[in-house]
């Protein structure tokens, strides 16, 4: 499922086939509590002192980081707080051995006070301030951008990096996926798959392998006609760091199996998939290779960029991957005719705000836009189907679409699709 409005791939797929993240301090850690005048912020130019300090830090850990120099990247954390010194180990062995082109922090905004037990370890002038991340691995063309949280604290006079996990409560925006634990990077050409601790990276590579060749078999011109078959998937360690990566609140997305999500800000940001293991680890082979192909085709079609609506993008991306992979299409196809014969065919095609993540029939919302895809298919062709897509993505109505590309107008495709969908469920 396409990430555009922080939708995820539910278990309308996988239900036929078939927040905390790691190490946060407890919730009245994480409150940012009233602002005392022992803050490092009681004036602009000690704020902007402390943020230059602040920034020095950050870039000399980025280095040692980047050059493998452990004892200079040691030689920037704090000791105040002794549990945080197994934390930065895990962000050293991450961003050591990741295979990264970029990697950039910058603060921004002012420095924030910490909560009285927080300063009370680590001293009266330690601070919290958020920090953007931007990362791009070997192979992509651009950069993922993330928010995160750095703690920073004076010891002897010199700032250090004391924390990264004093985030206000409630803080639901991505994280990188080196910023949950302990991560694994297996690459095969123009594929990288991340891993979380406990999942096995080369057999997530393979079935990438496997996805990216259905969906460039299957989807020849059109929208995905220039996808060279890049791609990048991030298996997170548990539930709850996935949640953490795509930015979704604690629970929410508990039966959604796989987003595809622009990991950044802007147009250009870099597309990745990223899974769910708690879902997955529940799915035949059939069906994780099921996910894995709709969500490429998100990638192929970057798909969270377009204006096509949200049952086309949905639709297109079934229809490949149950075209690929058949049996797993049972589970929507009986789901939708038992539908169709208690209540009559759909009365319209589905809605966008149908396919919020929170929907009790966003099962059935699926097998409709899956549906109206493959009865496009049928009737007229596969490639009568990409460019009634493509025209969509090019910001074209339905109507207009659908006269140019397939001859006929909105209205009369919907009402060909509701008697497609009686005539099979008598």
């Amino acid at each position: 499922m396409s990430g555009r409005t922080w939708r995820g791939r539910l278990s309308a797929l996988v239900l036929a086939v078939g927040m905390a993240a790691s190490g946060c301090t407890a919730a009245g850690d994480r409150s940012p509590g009233p602002t005392s005048n022992s803050s490092p912020s009681t004036s602009a130019a000690s704020a902007a002192s402390a943020s230059s300090a602040a920034q020095t830090v950050v870039d000399e850990l980025v280095r040692a980081a980047r050059a493998g120099d452990r004892t200079a990247f040691a030689a920037m954390i704090s000791s105040r707080d002794p549990s945080f010194a197994d934390r930065a180990r895990l962000l050293y062995g991450n961003l050591s051995a990741l295979p990264l082109d970029r990697l950039q922090l910058r603060l921004r905004g002012a420095p924030q006070p910490l909560t009285a037990s927080r300063q009370q370890l680590l001293g009266v002038n330690a601070w919290r301030q958020q920090a953007t991340v931007s990362w791009r691995l070997t192979g992509e063309s651009a950069a993922a951008e993330q928010a995160v949280w750095l703690t920073f604290a004076s010891d002897r006079g010199q700032v250090l990096l004391a924390g990264t996990l004093d985030e206000p409560a409630g803080t639901t925006e991505p994280e990188p996926i080196w910023w949950t634990g302990p991560v694994d990077a297996v690459q095969d050409g123009r594929l990288t798959v991340l891993v979380g601790s406990g999942q096995p990276g080369d057999r997530w590579l393979e079935r990438t392998r496997d996805a990216v060749r259905e969906v460039r078999r299957r989807l020849r011109t059109g929208v995905a006609r220039t996808w060279t078959g890049a791609a990048v998937v991030e298996v997170p360690a548990s539930r709850a760091d996935f949640e953490s990566v795509v930015g979704a609140a604690p629970g929410s997305y508990a039966d959604v199996a796989a987003v595809t999500l622009a990991e950044g800000s802007t147009s250009s940001a870099v597309l990745r998939v990223v899974v769910n293991p708690d879902v997955t680890r529940t799915l035949t082979e059939v069906g994780v290779a099921t996910v894995l192909t709709h969500e490429l085709v998100h990638r192929a079609t970057r798909s969270p960029d377009s204006p096509a609506p949200t049952w086309a993008v949905e639709g297109l991306a079934d229809y490949v991957a149950f075209t690929a992979h058949p049996a797993a299409a049972v589970g929507s196809q009986k789901l939708l005719l038992e539908r169709v014969r208690q209540h009559g065919a759909p009365r319209a095609l589905p809605a966008d705000d149908r396919f919020g993540a929170d929907r009790a029939d966003l099962d059935l919302t699926y097998a409709e836009a899956w549906s109206a895809c493959r009865y496009v298919a049928t009737t007229w062709s596969a490639a009568g189907l990409e460019r009634l897509y493509t025209a969509l993505d090019d910001g074209a109505s339905l109507d207009t679409a659908a006269r140019d590309e397939l001859g006929v107008s909105a209205s009369a495709l919907t009402t060909g699709w509701r008697r497609w969908l009686q005539r099979q469920a008598p």
